[in-house]
């Protein structure tokens, strides 16, 4: 199963001695450890949301610049 750090959360990985990274990590399926994580809501199953990319904020950039030059 894939897991993932609850949001705000680092959570160690006992295997790799390293924190879960944010994309997530593969784990054996019924592991007692990543089962405890995740009934304590420090992982989840649920991939992180994707973030506002930054083309966005650029073309809103370039409206505004646009709008002055008129």
């Amino acid at each position: 199963m894939r897991i993932y750090p609850s949001p705000g959360l680092l959570v160690r990985d006992p295997v790799k001695r390293d924190f879960l990274p944010e994309a997530g990590r593969e784990v054996p399926d019924g592991d007692i450890y990543w089962s405890r994580r995740l009934n304590c809501n420090d992982a989840t199953l649920t991939p992180p949301a994707p973030e506002v990319s930054a083309p966005a904020k650029a073309e809103k950039t370039k409206a505004i610049e646009g709008s002055d030059s008129q």
